[in-house]
């Protein structure tokens, strides 16, 4: 999605394919200096603990699927096996793989991620750092915040990661971010916090932390690391102009504290534990703010809105009032005002500072649980529906027998591909008409037959991926096809896993 500012097209891209390095173990906190970040030492001692996320997403005709956008460099995975159709006709609901990566957070084998790493999928699978790879499940994902909680069952504890203090961050402090930019493979990136509590609009209490350590699509869920190897963010979006597309140094990882929090009540919902909410939403002040509002400094935060009927509006805040502090303590930001609202005891009375017309007053407000904290199934993951047309549309390829013209320079067997179906799988790996088909997971590709029964879901497909050997325009490459069934409704944990894991870590009481 893009927006402008003035003349420059400026873009907040989710992070599509998450890192694939963190941090293992709870480790002590240590004094940073010049020479303490061993970062070869961090990344060691991080991939016990870190996974990777394949999901297999149902994307509509239109390129997008029922959740966020998300950026167009993902591997593609599935589409249509019949003729192709008219350059301006859609495509069907397909499917699509997008690699993504998380944080294991209990032994018990809980992951946390962003949510839009999972959005729209009707399959969800989880590699280890020993190349294991397994089915996962969705416990439950956040409606305000790009948050998810996934579960894998494995026979013995898993290590995990910690969760740092982001509220003990400081501007300039090395942070490491590990991850798998562009598909590239595993990649380390070092650099700085640039700045804290970035206010990017997402959620009634937003905290990103700025970074100039490399964030680009593939490094969504991965953790950003201190130097003592803690979580200190998850790696969520980038800033970037119209024509680059990656890094230029804005990269933004939710706090730790915010997520920590987040994870927490989703793994363990409940009455009397959901997050307290008033309703308003808050962005920092700035000079020139304070000069226009009269405000005699620029501490606190102004309020940029209020949702209609919350407990805000009832209490008479609204847009442009600016809040500077609470039962008493001076706040001097927007994201330390909503953590202090959201860790509240639900219904206990806050007097808010509220300043509006050069004059400041006490304000009370009367907190509600947080409304429709977990996103519904039917927003976060493919519906059945979906599912079952993708799955009857096939790979996206139409195949004939190789000709003279397209033997040329290639073996003597082969099948050709003579159409290619718009935004399918077989186009989003690349393949195109003319190429052909020289072998299927090793064995010669005799007919178009045999390669369609290969290629067929759930009859002789040995597992749920096919390779291809293709050659093409610029030489010859193998190339795999997801061809496995899907079972949407075996996406969500079963309900006994809610509420039954207690705390997801101890090393940060709350935000």
């Amino acid at each position: 999605m893009t927006f402008s500012n003035r003349a420059i097209g400026i873009a907040i891209l989710l992070v599509t394919m998450a890192a694939l390095v963190v941090i293992a173990g709870r480790t002590p906190a240590m004094a940073e200096s010049p020479s303490a970040c061993d970062v070869t030492h961090v990344v060691a001692r991080a991939l016990p603990a870190v996974v990777n996320i394949t999901a297999v997403k149902v994307i509509t005709g239109n390129g997008e699927g029922n959740g966020p956008a998300v950026d167009a460099d993902s591997m593609v995975a599935a589409g249509n096996s019949a003729p192709a159709p008219a350059a301006t006709e859609p495509a069907g609901p397909h499917f699509e793989t997008f690699v993504g990566s998380g944080a294991i957070i209990s032994p018990a084998g809980i992951i946390v991620t962003n949510k839009h790493v999972i959005q729209d999928a009707a399959v969800i699978k989880v590699t280890f750092s020993n190349h294991t790879q397994v089915a996962a499940q969705l416990i439950a994902a956040a409606s305000l915040i790009d948050l998810a909680v996934l579960k894998v069952n494995v026979p013995e504890p898993l290590p995990t990661l910690a969760f740092g203090n982001s509220d003990s961050l400081q501007v300039g402090q090395s942070v490491i971010a590990v991850g798998n930019p562009l598909n590239l493979g595993t990649s380390v990136s070092v650099g700085v916090v640039s700045a804290r509590g970035r206010d990017l609009m997402r959620s009634p209490f937003d905290d990103y932390i700025q970074t100039d350590a490399s964030i680009n699509p593939g490094n969504s869920g991965g953790p950003l690391l201190d130097c003592a190897g803690r979580i200190v963010g998850i790696d969520t979006a980038l800033l970037s102009n119209s024509k680059v597309l990656g890094s230029i140094g804005l990269g933004f990882a939710l706090s730790s504290n915010v997520a920590q929090f987040v994870a927490d009540r989703l793994v363990n919902p409940g009455n009397g534990y959901a997050p307290n909410w008033v309703g308003f939403h808050l962005q920092n002040m700035t000079a020139r703010l304070a000069t226009i509002f009269g405000r005699p400094d620029m501490s606190g935060a102004i309020v940029t809105g209020v949702t209609p009927g919350s407990p805000a509006a009832d209490a008479g805040i609204q847009a442009g009032d600016v809040i500077a502090g609470a039962d008493g303590q001076e706040l001097d930001n927007a994201s330390g005002i909503m953590r202090y609202v959201v860790t509240r005891p639900v219904a206990q009375p806050i007097s808010f500072l509220d300043w509006r017309d050069e004059q400041m007053s006490d304000v009370v407000v009367v907190g509600r649980p947080w409304p429709d904290m977990m996103a519904l199934r039917a927003n976060v993951l493919a519906s059945p529906a979906d599912v079952a047309q993708a799955q009857a549309s096939g790979l996206g390829l139409h195949l004939g027998a190789k000709t003279d013209a397209a033997a040329k320079g290639a073996s003597a067997s082969g099948v050709l591909i003579d159409a290619v179906t718009p935004e399918s799988q077989a186009e989003g790996m690349g393949l195109q008409p003319g190429d052909v088909i020289e072998r299927v997971n090793g064995q010669r590709a005799a007919t178009p037959a045999y390669v369609m029964q290969q290629l067929t879901r759930g009859s002789s497909a040995d597992g749920d991926l096919v390779a291809l050997l293709v050659r093409g325009k610029s030489g010859t490459r193998w190339v795999t096809l997801y061809v496995g069934r899907v079972y949407v409704a075996g996406l969500l944990a079963a309900p006994t896993l809610q509420g039954g894991f207690g705390p997801i870590n101890d090393a940060v009481a709350g935000p």
